[in-house]
């Protein structure tokens, strides 16, 4: 009987130790001080030699079209791309969590601006939808930009994800 509440005793210490490491991990994720030197596309800034691929969000690639309310295409991916260089334009000087390293070894970031978070702010303004592949963070910022009509919202798009999928298969 002993035996059995030490294992339980250890495997709640063992459980609690583990629940506190996530919850600093979670807490403390390691920051960069960037400055921009390029802005790649929608969702990707470069800082020298370092990509940096924005969290939580997908943008229209560069080549990708969209159609306006009133049926005419227009060029939605190099709109996302102004955009995000209106908020990061190279010289600027911003503030990133990086939360993770991707295949194309791009920091997945969450970058601030004057305490303005950019990832919410993109999609917010409808040039980018909440990637829910990878996260929720967005998506409350998303039914705005989508109640608004804003960005991409006000007509049809492909989503991102999606159009690349269709390109590749080409």
């Amino acid at each position: 009987m002993r035996r059995v509440v030490l294992i339980f005793w250890l495997a709640g210490i063992a459980i609690g130790l583990l629940l506190g490491a996530a919850w600093s991990a979670e807490r403390s994720e390691p920051r960069l001080e960037v400055t921009v030197t390029a802005v790649s596309d929608g969702d990707t800034l470069k800082a020298g030699k370092l990509r940096l691929r924005l969290h939580g969000v997908d943008a229209p690639e560069r080549k990708q079209t969209c159609v306006t309310a009133t049926n005419q295409n227009y060029p939605c991916g190099q709109k996302a791309t102004e955009w995000l260089y209106q908020i990061a334009r190279p010289g600027e000087r911003l503030s990133c969590a990086v939360l993770d390293i991707d295949r194309y070894r791009r920091l997945i970031v969450r970058c601030e601006k004057d305490g303005i978070d950019i990832n919410h702010a993109l999609v917010q303004a409808g040039w980018a939808v909440a990637y829910t592949r990878y996260s929720d963070d967005y998506l409350q910022a998303e039914y705005e930009a989508k109640a608004n009509k804003a960005g991409l919202w006000q007509g049809r798009f492909i989503r991102p994800e999606l159009w690349r999928k269709q390109q590749r298969r080409k």
